[in-house]
């Protein structure tokens, strides 16, 4: 489902609030199942991000991804790294809307 929603947005079938809705019913589904689970910390699950690295450096200036230059990182994942380009600064708070959704719940 999240990679199928990122798919759309990066193919402009959906726009940033569809994706936004869809994310956070994503983010109330992983919160509810621990809710459930009688878990006494939540996480938001984390579904808007694919890889860490990629996901923070594509929300920061100074650094750009080729679109095939996938490496193998450890096992069979394999991530595109980050080509820096630049200055490396940081324009805008990259998870504050997510665990604002999150601590809504």
């Amino acid at each position: 489902e999240v990679r199928r929603l990122r798919t759309q947005l990066k193919k402009n079938t959906i726009t940033q609030e569809e994706y936004n809705i869809a994310i956070d019913k994503q983010i109330a589904f992983a919160v509810g199942i621990q809710e459930a689970l009688g878990l006494d910390i939540f996480v938001h699950g984390e579904a808007e991000r694919t890889d860490m690295v990629e996901f923070f450096a594509q929300n920061m200036d100074g650094m750009l991804f080729s679109s095939n230059g996938w490496v193998q990182s450890f096992g069979s994942r394999c991530v595109r790294p980050p080509i820096f380009w630049s200055d490396i600064s940081r324009s805008k708070a990259m998870t504050t809307r997510e665990f604002a959704v999150a601590q809504s719940l």
